[in-house]
């Protein structure tokens, strides 16, 4: 009697028959069969699976068969089923080569793919009023065409427009084809909903039906759940990050009933993958039509991040795609130097799967970029020069020191406040920083509020602090007065002013107001509704109710676009964060500009202080962040922005040259 593997796809399960009792016996294979969680039901053993582990688990079956010599047989059922499989198998690897000759842009030999792609262009024509430039159509065309993909194009590149394009096109598609959708599904940060919409509105030429499920305190839980059980629900929803894991089981019913393509906006905010709303999203991924990643930093942490990524594409292939357990990337992680041939390996079995657009393929117009060397007033030379006097010495008694000391953060953050506006050393650290660097490293009742403490023994000079800005306006303050008044204004131009602390922001923004100019603030205490309002004048080039928005890069590093209507940015001091620079950067230099407007950039350093020493080191990491941004999957963990170790021992060895 030969036992027969038969499948019960009821009860998502192999069924063992007519096996001989001795079969039981066995006491060694019986444990490998309780790792696969067997039942004995009725003489039937029932082994079970899942949906995605089903084909792995009946190939373990059989191997223990075979390793114990035990004769079976499977049912029609089971060669059905296998049949199915191998078929998949070999459609999905049609699929996918297909899919990588579209993102390599190797598919002119290919007619079928060249006539969908001219069907394609043709849907866009009709349906949608803003014209993609052609590496956004290739992007956009494989996007379609995968239904499930990655783009990791910079910012800056249009990845909202490439979506659309998408989405216009799968849209199209007969209701009863399986890739149709009519609803699409957008999670990301609050700040990418008011984009969300209006490039809506400029692709398609009116504003969409949207509903927000996050970002608004005045909508009910009620509210949110009507609009996802509605059966004419708006054809855009949105949702924050963070809100997805409350409403997983209502956004899985609303996916089950409509078809979906959702989108996962700055998508590398998905770290852990047993993280909480890493889990919501994923599980919620299953029930979409299309599944599309949105993020120019894919793998921030390490290669370990792309494990979340297709998990989140193709929850039930992802494994077989990577050809990587999590572990292992995070090996390749840790061993990135001397392990270059296995992240070849991982870039080459994802590929078919991402497209990226690098800085380099956009063709954007020049910039002029000026560094403005700036005097110090009396007052404040005095207090730079007696704070970075103790702090060297404090510096030079730890030959070791680094910033992962988080006393000597806190002392660069203080001499950066003293080379731009002295009066910021009255505030606790706590209240100078928008998002701040030192959060959850110490006790905030400590630090943060008596760190100016350090100074209360020199009285003369800790009132000279609390009085500083009844004693002199800052340099910096009257030189962005004059470069606005002589160079940017004078052309009818705007300007968005870079400041690290909200203090300034506010402090400048009086002292602009005193003399005539109106400004407004997009920094984190700035409600999201008035920070979109801002936005939009801001951006609209014939309203010139205000020329001057002060910004905080941790607010809007991400998600916003301000080259409609601006193309000078002022630094009124940077930190030695690399990447949140760069983004703050490309918010208005990016697709979209004429050919050409030549886009200005103005860098304030104070002469003989901590700014010249962050100036030169930042130089040097944005040249080792361009070479690695130009991968296909940039390893910013490369560079570590959160160390600025050599910041200490430059601005010793800098104090030393000028005195």
């Amino acid at each position: 009697m030969s036992l027969i593997i038969d499948i019960n796809n009821e009860n998502n399960s192999f069924d063992l028959h007519s096996f001989e009792e001795s079969l039981l016996l066995n006491k060694r294979l019986l444990v490998s069969f309780k790792r696969l969680g067997y039942q004995l039901e009725n003489k039937t053993i029932l082994i079970p699976f899942r949906d995605e582990t089903q084909i792995k688990t009946l190939q373990e079956i059989e191997r223990l068969f075979k390793k114990f010599t035990i004769n079976y047989s499977i049912s029609e059922g089971i060669k059905a089923e296998l049949e199915s499989y191998h078929k998949e198998e070999e459609n999905f690897n049609f699929f996918s080569e297909n899919a990588r000759a579209i993102r390599n842009n190797e598919f002119e030999e290919n007619d079928r793919l060249v006539q969908q792609f001219d069907t394609f262009q043709n849907v866009l024509k009709q349906e949608m009023e803003r014209r993609l430039y052609p590496l956004q159509l290739l992007s956009s065309f494989h996007m379609a065409f995968a239904q499930n993909s990655c783009n990791f194009a910079v910012p800056g590149a249009g990845k909202t427009s490439i979506v659309y394009g998408a989405y216009a096109y799968l849209k199209s598609l007969p209701e009863e084809d399986s890739k149709h959708v009519d609803k699409l599904l957008v999670i990301g940060p609050l700040s990418s909903f008011a984009p969300w919409e209006n490039e809506f509105e400029e692709c398609f030429g009116e504003k969409p039906n949207s509903f927000r499920m996050s970002g608004d305190p005045n909508i009910s839980i009620e509210k949110k759940l009507e609009h996802l059980y509605s059966p004419n629900a708006p054809e855009l929803s949105l949702i924050f990050h963070g809100g997805v894991d409350r409403f997983q089981t209502d956004i899985i019913d609303f996916l089950k009933r409509n078809k979906t393509m959702v989108v996962v906006d700055e998508a590398h905010r998905i770290k852990n993958p047993e993280g909480v709303w890493g889990r919501s999203v994923t599980e919620i991924s299953k029930e979409a039509i299309s599944r599309v990643i949105l993020t120019g930093t894919p793998v921030p942490n390490g290669y370990q991040d792309i494990f979340n990524l297709y998990k989140f594409i193709y929850p039930f292939k992802f494994k077989e795609i990577l050809k990587f357990h999590y572990h292992n990337l995070e090996d390749m992680t840790a061993n990135s130097s001397i392990d270059s041939n296995r992240v070849q390996e991982l870039k080459d079995n994802i590929s078919p799967y991402f497209i990226r657009i690098k800085k380099e393929d956009l063709n954007l117009p020049p910039v002029e970029e000026t560094y403005v060397q700036i005097e110090m007033e009396p007052y404040q030379r005095e207090i730079y020069d007696f704070i970075e006097s103790q702090y060297i010495e404090y510096f030079k008694e730890d030959s070791s020191a680094t910033v992962k000391d988080i006393l000597n953060k806190a002392k660069l953050i203080r001499l950066r406040q003293a080379a731009t506006n002295p009066s910021l050393l009255s505030k606790t650290l706590k209240d100078s920083l928008e998002n701040n660097e030192l959060t959850g490293e110490f006790d905030p009742n400590t630090i943060f509020t008596t760190d100016t403490d350090e100074f209360i023994n020199d009285s003369e000079f800790f009132n000279k602090i609390t009085n500083y800005s009844n004693l002199e306006v800052p340099r910096k303050f009257n030189t962005i007065l004059n470069t606005l008044q002589n160079d940017i204004f004078a052309v009818n131009g705007k300007v968005i002013i870079w400041t690290i602390f909200i203090q300034n922001a506010l402090e400048l923004q009086e002292y602009l107001k005193t003399n005539n100019i109106e400004s407004k603030l997009l920094i984190g205490q700035i409600p999201q509704e008035e920070r979109e309002i801002t936005i939009k004048v801001f951006n609209d080039p014939n309203n010139n109710d205000f020329s001057v928005v002060i910004a905080n890069p941790f607010s809007v590093a991400e998600s916003i676009s301000l080259h409609k209507g601006c193309h000078n940015a002022i630094y009124l001091e940077r930190d030695y964060n690399c990447s949140n620079f760069l983004q703050s950067k490309d918010r208005i230099h990016r697709v979209g500009l004429d050919d050409n407007q030549i886009t200005k950039y103005y860098y304030f350093v104070s002469e003989n202080s901590i700014d010249e020493v962050i100036n030169s080191r930042l130089h040097l990491k944005i040249q080792r962040m361009e070479e690695i941004i130009n991968d296909d999957i940039p390893l910013f963990r490369q560079i570590d922005d959160n160390d600025e170790t050599d910041i200490i021992k430059e601005l010793i060895a800098n104090y030393a040259q000028r005195t």
